[in-house]
């Protein structure tokens, strides 16, 4: 507890709670916002030709979920007899205008015998984070609480509840962590505490590798999808030299799209080397971990040496865009249009890229289970289904501690992960059978007023991702479940576009799904020692594999200097603290 009266203080808020906070649903001093942009990220990856949104927590059937208006009870059970309110502050939630008019708000208070009462922010709220706990104004939940450093800090400091003390009040949340034990390790701090929870992302889409090849340009040369690194070389190769997209000039296309925020292509090649990219972005420093624990900087590897030496070939006859290092977004969106490349890695999809509906994902083929003479396996690496970050802790001095946490262990349910993103079937969803997948999908109602059935979503019905702290969607786990050629039919892959394509290419035989490097936890005090020894390091690393890539530096002549220059920027130290915080994390999951 912090170094003060905690009764005194608990007393004085719970009253203000009870009366001068109550206006969080209006104005407070410029605070709360009455308009909140869409959220743009997910927005992208949905489409009115059926895609789920990118954001979604859904449940695999509608088994637990509530009944058919706002008073069927939850399969959960009531977690209290009598109503209460847990006030709860955080930042504004993407594309919401109006929290009181969400129907879980309700539903909530109907079902579960809790009301919410909400106070956003909607500008800077990382400064509004520092001055609520700072002030002593922790309410009973917060969400977006911050680096997992801080939140251990603050909650040592006595601000925040330690899960710990209530963890028999939380089996779901145990059983999740039985199933992604790395989560369990990464919101675990030193002593043993759990402060906050970080969410879980589950989708194998987004865990995975999104890399595609021009599928038009494959049939137009009579080309298979590349298995090794040597196929992938000649088919590039024919794309350069053949006229690939068949216009009858053979100049004009861009075997490999690379740069622009678009080098997400080279995890599919890093994998065919044996090191481990799945379903993130390109960073500079790569760590792995051997089989005795010991962490190794995969950048100063022999294997990362010939990785470069193969990405330098692809550059240098032509292979790679050209203007990888100058080419901007608005640049890769008129040349996407325009057809003009064969091969992309991204985060989002091609149709997004490309700025049309997803049935144009359709002319496209995934790939992924790259081999080569330095890795013979076939092997689809996972990012860590861990996300960066604290989503949610519950203030310390909260009236209702018990309820509270049984709330949070609420959303680890079948039904709260639905509730979390669509909210209840009859009031905010129905399930509509999908008959080329064979599943239940939850489809969202669009209410009068509502321009799609997504607007309503955040605008009508459910927190933004607030409480999504398992995010799963149904129609992703359905495309890892049926026949592998249900997903070649045509009206699956107009419907789901790139997630059908990521799933049909991760699912081909022989290829075995492996962990990457997890995600770490770091204390404030490593933290701060790591922020500029980190930063160094990478940019070094970012800016010396692009001059690899274009020749500046050759791979044979400058890889000794090159390793020697980053020993030189205090690597050992950096990789003392990462070392430290492993051994952290393999004594939680061991």
């Amino acid at each position: 507890m912090r170094k003060c009266s905690k009764k005194l203080l608990a007393i004085l808020m719970a009253a203000a709670m009870t009366c001068g906070l109550a206006a969080c649903g209006g104005s407070d001093g410029g605070k709360e916002s009455s308009s909140a942009p869409a959220e743009e990220s997910k927005a992208e990856e949905s489409s009115d030709a059926g895609e789920e949104s990118d954001s979604g927590a859904e449940g695999e059937s509608g088994e637990e979920s509530g009944g058919s208006d706002s008073s069927a009870a939850s399969a959960y059970g009531r977690i209290s007899e009598e109503e209460i309110t847990l006030k709860l502050v955080g930042p504004q939630p993407s594309g919401l205008e109006d929290w009181k008019n969400l129907a879980v708000v309700e539903e909530y208070a109907s079902r579960l015998g809790i009301r919410l009462d909400c106070e956003f922010y909607q500008t800077d709220w990382a400064t509004q984070r520092t001055l609520v706990i700072a002030d002593d104004r922790v309410p009973d939940l917060i969400w977006d609480v911050g680096g997992i450093g801080d939140v251990n800090k603050w909650g040592a400091d006595g601000y925040f509840l330690n899960l710990k003390d209530y963890i028999d009040l939380m089996p779901n949340m145990q059983k999740t962590f039985e199933e992604f034990p790395d989560l369990e390790a990464f919101v675990t701090a030193s002593d043993g505490s759990i402060y906050g929870l970080a969410g879980v992302r589950v989708d194998l889409t987004d865990r995975l590798s999104r890399t595609y090849i021009n599928r038009n340009w494959l049939e137009n040369l009579n080309l298979q999808v590349p298995a090794t690194l040597d196929e992938l070389y000649d088919m590039l190769k024919a794309f350069k030299e053949q006229d690939a997209n068949g216009n009858g000039d053979p100049n004009d296309e861009v075997p490999m799209l690379y740069g622009a925020g678009y080098e997400a292509v080279e995890n599919a090649i890093m994998n065919g080397f044996g090191i481990n990219m799945g379903g993130v972005g390109s960073p500079g420093l790569l760590w792995e971990a051997d089989d005795n624990g010991k962490v190794y900087l995969v950048n100063t590897s022999d294997t990362y040496k010939e990785y470069l030496r193969y990405m330098n070939k692809l550059f240098s006859e032509g292979l790679i865009e050209q203007e990888a290092y100058t080419l901007t977004s608005d640049e890769v969106t008129n040349k996407a249009q325009a057809d003009a490349y064969g091969m992309m890695g991204c985060g989002s999809a091609p149709f997004v890229m490309a700025n049309k509906g997803i049935e144009y994902d359709a002319n496209w083929v995934g790939v992924a289970g790259l081999t080569s003479e330095f890795h013979s396996e076939k092997t689809a690496p996972m990012s860590s289904a861990v996300e960066n970050g604290i989503k949610i802790a519950i203030g310390a001095d909260t009236e209702y501690p018990e309820e509270a946490v049984k709330f949070l262990d609420y959303f680890y349910t079948e039904e709260g992960k639905l509730a979390s993103n669509r909210g209840y079937e009859g009031v905010t969803f129905d399930f509509v059978h999908d008959e080329d997948l064979d599943f239940e999908n939850p489809q969202m109602r669009c209410p009068e007023g509502y321009a799609s059935d997504e607007e309503f979503r955040y605008k009508g019905a459910v927190f933004n991702g607030t409480f999504n702290l398992y995010e799963v969607t149904a129609v992703r786990g359905a495309l890892f479940d049926v026949p592998v050629d249900t997903l070649l039919k045509d009206s699956v892959i107009e419907t789901y576009g790139w997630a059908a394509l990521t799933a049909y290419a991760n699912r081909q035989d022989g290829i075995e799904f492996i962990d990457m490097y997890p995600r770490i936890a770091y204390t404030t005090e490593e933290a701060d020692a790591r922020l500029t020894l980190y930063n160094d390091i990478n940019n070094y690393l970012s800016t010396t594999k692009a001059q690899f890539f274009t020749g500046e530096l050759d791979v044979d002549a400058d890889w000794d200097n090159y390793v020697s220059t980053v020993e030189q920027m205090r690597l050992a130290d950096l990789m003392a603290i990462e070392q430290g915080a492993y051994d952290r994390y393999l004594s939680v999951v061991q």
